[in-house]
């Protein structure tokens, strides 16, 4: 099993990707932060487990490590839910 450090890797980037690409609103990419609004798609904990093809359990262990870094993490009737990324540049 890779270190904390790859999964964490593996984890945020495919929680980029997948919330990025939930968004309809507005492009993340190209939109500043201050301007997404409260109409944000979160992504779920299993739809990343998914893409990485790392245990459920794995990657909820990194979301929470994610948290408050890279990621804004919300927790909803037991699952986690990816709710913001945190932009390189961008403090939260």
């Amino acid at each position: 099993m890779p270190d904390d450090r790859i999964i964490d890797d593996m984890v945020h980037e495919s929680a980029l990707q997948l919330w990025a690409a939930a968004q309809t609103d507005f492009d993340p990419f190209e939109v500043p932060p201050e301007e997404w609004g409260p109409n944000v798609v979160p992504v779920r904990d299993a739809d990343i487990a998914h893409d990485t093809r790392l245990h459920l359990g794995v990657v909820r262990e990194s979301l929470e490590r994610l948290d408050g870094t890279r990621l804004v993490v919300g927790r909803e009737a037991g699952d986690l839910m990816v709710r913001r990324v945190v932009p390189d540049d961008v403090a939260l």
